[in-house]
Parts: C-alpha cells; sequence; structure tokens
C-alpha cells in the first residue's frame, strides 16, 4: 500500500508542475499588463479632452484679456483728460475770483506760491533731467528699475532743493505714491513704462552739481557698476510740469 502510495504521489515528473506555474505567472503578467495598458488609454483620454478643452478656450482668454487692456487703457486715457480738464478749471476759477474782487492780489499771490510748492498749480523753470532704464539683461536679478531707486532719486533731488518733481509727466505731491505692483512702477497707481524720466525744477547748478555725490547718485551708479542700469542726468533751461489735482482735502479740517 505504501509503494502504491508513492507511486500515486510522484506520477507526475516535477517538471510539469513547474511548467503549470510557469503558465500561471504568465497569465497573471498578462492581465496585469491588460489593466496598466486600459489605464494608460483612459489616461490618455482624458489628458486629450483636457488639452482639447484648453486649446478651444485659449482664443476666447486671449480676446477677453485684451479687451480688458483695452478698456484700462481707455480708462487711464479718460482719467488723463479728466485731470487736465480740473487743472484748466482750477485757473480759471483763481481768475474768476481775482477779477471779481474775491481774493486780492497778494491773496492771489500766496495762492499761487503755496499751489506751486504742493503740486496744485502749473509750473515752468531752469532745472535737470534724470533718466534711468533696465540693463542690458534683465534676467541678471537686480538689473531692473525698480520704485526704491526712483524714490532714492527724488528724496536726493529734493534734499538738493528741487522745487518741483515730475516722473514720466507725472507730478510729485506730498501725497504722491511711488511704488511697484507686480512688475510695474507705479505713480499714484498708474503704471509707468521704462525709460524712467524724473525732471526736477530749481537751481540747475545745485541738482546737476550735487546730485552726483549725493546719496542717490550714489546709489544709481552702484546699480551701473554691479547690474547695468542706465541712468544719465542732463540740465534743461526749460522744464514745464502740470499740477497735480487730485489733493482735494475731503476729511481734514482747520484746527481751532
Amino acid at each position: 500500500m505504501d509503494l502504491l502510495n508513492g507511486l500515486r504521489a510522484t506520477a507526475l515528473d516535477p517538471s510539469y508542475e513547474a511548467a503549470a506555474e510557469e503558465r500561471g505567472r504568465r497569465g497573471v503578467l498578462r492581465k496585469q499588463r491588460g489593466w496598466v495598458l486600459v489605464a494608460l488609454v483612459l489616461v490618455g483620454l482624458f489628458l486629450g479632452v483636457a488639452l482639447g478643452h484648453q486649446l478651444r478656450a485659449a482664443p476666447a482668454v486671449a480676446q477677453e484679456r485684451a479687451h480688458l487692456i483695452e478698456r484700462i487703457s481707455t480708462t487711464e486715457s479718460d482719467i488723463d483728460a479728466l485731470r487736465s480738464r480740473v487743472v484748466v478749471l482750477n485757473d480759471e476759477v483763481s481768475a474768476l475770483g481775482l477779477s471779481a474782487g474775491a481774493l486780492t492780489a497778494d491773496e492771489q499771490a500766496l495762492g499761487d506760491a503755496l499751489g506751486m510748492a504742493v503740486g496744485t498749480a502749473r509750473v515752468v523753470g531752469p532745472g535737470v533731467r534724470v533718466t534711468l532704464d533696465d540693463g542690458a539683461d534683465t534676467s541678471v536679478q537686480g538689473s531692473q528699475v525698480v520704485d526704491a531707486d526712483l524714490r532714492m532719486v527724488v528724496n536726493s533731488l529734493r534734499a538738493l532743493g528741487a522745487e518741483a518733481v515730475s516722473i514720466n509727466g507725472r507730478r510729485l505731491s506730498v501725497r504722491t505714491a511711488i511704488r511697484n505692483a507686480g512688475d510695474a512702477i507705479t505713480v499714484d497707481y498708474r503704471s509707468l513704462v521704462r525709460p524712467y524720466v524724473i525732471e526736477a525744477i530749481g537751481d540747475a547748478d545745485a541738482l546737476d552739481g550735487g546730485f552726483p555725490g549725493s546719496e542717490g547718485g550714489h546709489w544709481v551708479e552702484g546699480l551701473t557698476q554691479h547690474y547695468g542700469v542706465v541712468w544719465s542726468i542732463t540740465r534743461v533751461n526749460d522744464l514745464s510740469m502740470l499740477a497735480d489735482p487730485g489733493l482735494d482735502v475731503d476729511q481734514a479740517r482747520k484746527a481751532n
């Protein structure tokens, strides 16, 4: 009986069992590869659909962006026109007040002097023009002019006696903000386009002669040496600056 049982247990050659196991493993691998192939097809299908939607939406997004840029440019132009109109109307009001006898000549002269000092009156006179521009390789960190650079130049010119200052034609007053907004520099929340032209009315000899040795002069020269920023200063015999009409007082009151 033991002999019969042994023959029954070892009736198949061991190689048959190994071959069966190998076939089983191959079947499992084929199934796994099939599932992987199905998953890849599904992923490719989803990516294709998403890419198709994105490509179809791209023209609409670009059109909407262009429309927004156009609206912003139109609004900024309208604001500039209104600001210029405010300046003209303020001049007319002052002239009417003087002709109607509401103000004496001395009072009018005092008002004009105050307006020139704070930026609510148009001014002309000699001075200097400082121009700053980005370095040739804008990929180098520090090669782009930023708000701090303009503030440094403006503050130094004022310290040297500048009586009126503007940046790219925008008059600076006691409430003017110079700051970065993303990659742009804004003055009174209006974006500037390089190069940045800073004009200052005052004693041209003092401004031109003193600026290179001032804190602002050392600052921009350092920018040139280290980052390639381009700057220059020139004398101008007859500068003209518009008023800043945005200096109305709404909340402040005269103290008793």
